[in-house]
Parts: C-alpha cells; sequence; structure tokens
C-alpha cells in the first residue's frame, strides 16, 4: 500500500518540473498526477487528501503575490475577535488561515500564547515581521488545514476570520478545551456562492451544543472585499 508524502505539494512540484508539465493548464497537470499517484498504488482516501493539499498550498502562492503588492484589505484587528477576547484570560490561541497575523500579532499583544498557520509563505513572513515590530512572539506554520495537526483539547480559543476552506470549523469540537471559545466570520454563501462561505443557521447547526454568545446574519463590511454583503459571525463556547 502506498503512502502520500509528508510535504506532497513539494514532491507535486518535483514531478511537474522534472516531466515538463509546467505549460499544461493546472487542471491537465492535477489529471496527470492523480494518474501517476493511482498508478503509484494510492488509495482512494489519501488520494484525496493530496490532491487536496496540493491545490490548497497551490492556492497559496495566489496570495503570495496578493500579499506582496501590499494589502487592500483592512489590516486592523477584526472586531468580532477584539469583542470576543475582551476580559477574557488570555491562553493558548489558534488562528486559522492567518494571512498577514493582523489577529495573531493583536491575540500576542494581549497576552495569548498564539500559533497560525496559513498557506501562504509571504503572508507568513509579513506576520513574523509585524510581531518583531510589536515586540512579541507568535508560531507561524506553513500549511492547509488538511495538513496541520489541530490536536485534542488544546486551544483557549481558535479564530476562524474569512477561511479558504470549510474544513477547520468541524475540528474545533475536538480541539477546543472545555471552555474556549470559537470566533468565525465570513460571508454568507448569498455574498458570492464560494464554497468556504457559509447558508443560513449553518454554523448554529455545526456548533450545536455549544453555548452561543453571540450570532449575526447581517449585512455588514467585509474585511477583504471592503464593501458590505451579507455576512455570518459567530461567538460560540465549547461546554
Amino acid at each position: 500500500m502506498a503512502q502520500s508524502s509528508a510535504d506532497p505539494y513539494s514532491e507535486f512540484l518535483k514531478w511537474r518540473q522534472s516531466n515538463s508539465y509546467s505549460g499544461l493548464n493546472w487542471q491537465q497537470q492535477i489529471e496527470k498526477y492523480s494518474a501517476k499517484l493511482k498508478a503509484d498504488g494510492l488509495e482512494a482516501a489519501e488520494l484525496k487528501r493530496t490532491l487536496y493539499v496540493i491545490t490548497a498550498r497551490d492556492e497559496g502562492t495566489y496570495y503570495d503575490n496578493v500579499y506582496k503588492k501590499g494589502p487592500k484589505f483592512d489590516t486592523t484587528p477584526n472586531r468580532l475577535l477584539v469583542e470576543a477576547v475582551k476580559n477574557r484570560t488570555a491562553g493558548r490561541a489558534l488562528d486559522v488561515d492567518m494571512g498577514q497575523g493582523r489577529n495573531a500579532v493583536y491575540l500576542a499583544k494581549n497576552g495569548w500564547q498564539v500559533t497560525g498557520f496559513d498557506v501562504s509563505k509571504a503572508g507568513l513572513d509579513e506576520a513574523q515581521r509585524l510581531a518583531k515590530l510589536a515586540r512579541v512572539n507568535i508560531q507561524t506554520i506553513l500549511a492547509s488545514d488538511e495538513e496541520f495537526n489541530f490536536g485534542v483539547e488544546k486551544w483557549d480559543l481558535i479564530a476562524i476570520l474569512y477561511p479558504l476552506e470549510k474544513g477547520s470549523v468541524y475540528r474545533v469540537k475536538q480541539a477546543l478545551k472545555t471552555g474556549g471559545l470559537v470566533v468565525v466570520e465570513c460571508a454568507h454563501k448569498e455574498a458570492g456562492n464560494q464554497a468556504f462561505e457559509f447558508e443560513t443557521n449553518e454554523l448554529l447547526k455545526i456548533f450545536e451544543g455549544f453555548r452561543i454568545l453571540k450570532y449575526e446574519d447581517t449585512v455588514a463590511m467585509h474585511d477583504w472585499a471592503r464593501k458590505e454583503m451579507r455576512m455570518v459571525r459567530l461567538i460560540a463556547e465549547k461546554q
């Protein structure tokens, strides 16, 4: 039984370069690589995971360019997060899809021990630069949500703010300590019909059994798009 590489994206890049497939479009590359992995004996579930990781990490190269050009999005700490941690005892925090670290640095400045992950190396580099300017320490990890180990009852706070994916919300229940907070903000599915956006009351269903401290389904300013659209926001505590 074949096993996937510890770093599937690096292996994919080596394969693409050695076979001169860079001239093919993305879908053609993925189809050829998928056929190669199947021929190598990779099982269906692991093949699906490997292709997911490769696609997510490749998306990170797009965001590398976004971050290098300078931010057009809101670089101040997310207002929902600021509200959620006000008067809260600092502990261990996880910043999902952390980007350039605006929220991680804010948390660290307020005493939190922060770990963040993202698929963009440029974003993580900027997060570390900002942390040094603020004279705080944060841990940054280059990974997709599928690669990152969320752990079990590890975090006092998990922030999922404008995620690039939807998988992380399903890892919160196991990863969060009892009494810990999860903070989620994202556009409603109605706004852009993107795979990572949420349907009406979907977050309430996902976090059933949590103590819901705040839930909003409203028209508000989107931190990234910098325009008003239908948004969903949640602060919930694990019971």
